[in-house]
């Protein structure tokens, strides 16, 4: 599967914001977080269980519009691409993450628009949420439960008090937005680092289960 590009976003990002789609249906940037967690966590998660909260949040089986099966399937590949996309860059290019946000010079906000990252945010802690209790050993430790913090003040800042002083002014916000790349591949690591080695000591024993089994084959012949 390629990679994602600038065509590929606007394609998508058109069909997000269609009427095609239930009310409740996340955006671009708040998809780009939504998949930065799912790809960044503890568990593999298929996209029969994450898709549906894409489409709806509130009503996981309500789908969009789709004008014919050609379509279902290119959107679908898009958004699987975007996922791949920050999955590869995440693990082969850290210092090239970005989160993709909408900035207030390239939307015309009003007064019901998100403040900045807000919904990359959302997005992000959705996913998180899809596995709360396995999420847990990040925030055992107060060093990486520190990595959490700019994600969720932007996530809950601006309608929850315990979060509110660490973004109640624009440079407190911009502090925070300025963490989030950083605070996504330490986060990817971490998940990274303690998934690996189990699932290489699983290969290491199969490997080792079948080296015996070719060997018992080789002196019963």
């Amino acid at each position: 599967m390629t990679e994602a590009n600038d065509a590929d976003y606007d394609e998508l990002e058109s069909f997000l914001g269609s009427n095609a789609v239930p009310q409740d249906c996340m955006d671009l940037e708040m998809l780009d977080g939504f998949l930065t967690a799912i790809v960044s966590g503890p568990e593999l998660i298929q996209p029969s269980e994450w898709l549906p909260v894409v489409w709806s949040d509130s009503q996981r089986s309500v789908t969009p519009v789709f004008q014919n099966n050609e379509q279902a399937e290119r959107i679908l590949s898009l958004v699987l691409r975007l996922q791949q996309s920050i999955r590869r860059t995440l693990a082969e290019s850290p210092t090239r993450f970005k989160p993709l946000l909408y900035h207030a010079e390239q939307t015309l906000r009003d007064e019901r628009s998100p403040p900045e990252a807000s919904a990359w945010s959302e997005g992000y802690m959705t996913g998180v949420l899809l596995r709360e209790e396995a999420w847990e050993p990040l925030y055992s430790e107060d060093a990486t439960r520190d990595w959490m913090l700019p994600v969720e003040a932007l996530a809950y800042g601006d309608h929850d008090p315990e979060y509110l002083d660490w973004v109640d002014t624009e440079e407190k916000r911009q502090d925070m937005i300025d963490e989030l790349p950083i605070a996504a591949v330490l986060i990817f690591r971490f998940w990274q680092e303690r998934v690996r080695p189990d699932s290489s000591n699983r290969a290491d024993r199969r490997a080792q289960r079948r080296e015996a089994s070719r060997k018992g084959r080789q002196r019963l012949h």
